[in-house]
């Protein structure tokens, strides 16, 4: 008789998304800092971050699209959050893409689901609350 057999089962890792390459489109400075410490607790350590729509896409285009989650505000100079989305949309549809808003009317959500969101977030938010939303994203 083994004495392995009676050992219980190591835990399950837990997933880590530190493959992951986000592309993170935030003018407010605290909430730039907040989500990137909510990714940074995921393992995530390859963030681009920039300010507004326009140089996402910009950064986009000359990456070539090589990221796996964009996680954007609804709420920006240059280019709002939804005309990004419109954009990442028209070139690269399968694109992961959470919009963060201060605003959460039924409007909002509408637009954001028409324009293919996968998911948004309410700020403020808490460093959970975008965690699970892209758990819900990705299955590892």
């Amino acid at each position: 008789m083994s004495l392995e057999s009676d050992r219980p089962a190591a835990p399950k890792p837990l997933p880590t998304y530190a493959g992951l390459r986000v592309l993170l489109a935030e003018d407010e400075p605290m909430a730039t800092k907040l989500a990137q410490g909510a990714l940074k607790v995921m393992g995530i350590t390859d963030i681009v971050s920039v300010k507004d729509g326009e140089q996402a896409l910009a950064v986009l285009e000359h990456e070539q699209g090589q990221f796996q989650l964009i996680v954007s505000d609804w709420n920006m100079p240059k280019m709002s959050g939804l005309e990004f989305l419109r954009a990442v949309r028209l070139r690269w549809p399968h694109m992961k893409f959470v919009m963060l808003t201060g605003k959460a009317s039924r409007d909002f959500v509408v637009a954001a689901a028409r324009n293919g969101v996968d998911a948004y977030v309410v700020k403020p938010f808490s460093p959970n609350q975008l965690r699970r939303k892209i758990e819900s994203l990705f299955t590892l």
